[in-house]
Formats: structure tokens, C-alpha cells, sequence
């Protein structure tokens, strides 16, 4: 896992480390950094899919307290985007998208009664301390001494496509 350096956007202070899990069939019961046991967090989450749409989204991830480290199931956001986008944009179903940081919990329910620009999302908004590069994991089985397992590349998303042919 690799960090990426980003540009701040959020007007709070930096939270979590965050990085996404690829594989739709593996869920992380164990930090792949510190292997410590993970537990869950939920949080409203910023993401912005292109052109222009910014969408909060009250989220479960897995998180390691130790590595202060938010993971992501890439595969269920992308589902909860595709319902979502279903009724409001059939057209942005496929569009690029950044998850950007976390929502104060307080604005984010403020949100839900009363919708907010983003002038008054990114005053509430927290980015992350670090975003490091999708989760890869290793083909199971046994091998020899010296040799390295080979990297499973994770599947591509069946339902976060765009539907413009």
C-alpha cells in the first residue's frame, strides 16, 4: 500500500487513513498492515462522482485502531451508488469517482433534513490523514522456499458501468 499525496479540501482537521478493498468476496477481519484485529466504524462518507455530484453517504467500514486505518468494500459502495444513482442521474452510473473524506456527523444528519451546498459541505468536511492505493492480495497456496505468491488482481465492478455505449 502506497500513499498518495492529495490536495486538502476539507476546512477540518485531517482524519484516518483510508484505502479501498477491491475484492468483492474477502472482507479484512485483520489489518494488512499490523494484522491486529479489525472492528467497524460508522461514518458518514464525502464522495464526489464526476461531473458534479457530491454525495454523503453514512457508511460501515472496517477499521484498525492501532493503524488508525478506514477500509472500504469498493464493490458495496459502488452498488449503494448505482441504487442511488438509479433514481436522481441514470446518466453519472459509470462516472469516475473520489471518495474525499469524512462528514461531521452532525452535518451530515443536517443534510438528510435539509440538503447543503458544498461551500457548507467542505466547512464540515475531514480529509484523510493518508489515502493509500487499493488493497492487493496474494494467491493462496503452498510454495517453495524462494518463491513469492503471485498478486490476485481484483475483479472488475459488474454493476458501476456506464451504461453509454
Amino acid at each position: 500500500m502506497t500513499p498518495k499525496k492529495k490536495q486538502k479540501l476539507g476546512e477540518l482537521a485531517p482524519l484516518y487513513k483510508f484505502t479501498i478493498n477491491p475484492y468483492p468476496d474477502q472482507q479484512y477481519s485483520s489489518c494488512p498492515s499490523c494484522g491486529q484485529r479489525n472492528g467497524q466504524r460508522k461514518l458518514p462518507l464525502v464522495i464526489h462522482v464526476d461531473p458534479r455530484q457530491l454525495i454523503s453517504l453514512n457508511y460501515t467500514c472496517r477499521y484498525c485502531k492501532k493503524c488508525d486505518l478506514l477500509i472500504a468494500h469498493k464493490h458495496k459502495i459502488e452498488h449503494i451508488l448505482t441504487e442511488m444513482f438509479m433514481s436522481i442521474d441514470p446518466d453519472s452510473i459509470g462516472n469516475e469517482y473520489l471518495i474525499i473524506g469524512t462528514l461531521e456527523k452532525k452535518a451530515w444528519r443536517e443534510s438528510m433534513k435539509q440538503p447543503k451546498n458544498q461551500a457548507e459541505i467542505f466547512s464540515q468536511l475531514h480529509d484523510f490523514k493518508m489515502v493509500l492505493s487499493e488493497i492487493r492480495m496474494t494467491q493462496p497456496g503452498w510454495y517453495g522456499p524462494g518463491q513469492q505468491p503471485p498478486i490476485m488482481e481484483p475483479p472488475v465492478s459488474n454493476e458501476w458501468m456506464s451504461n453509454k455505449i
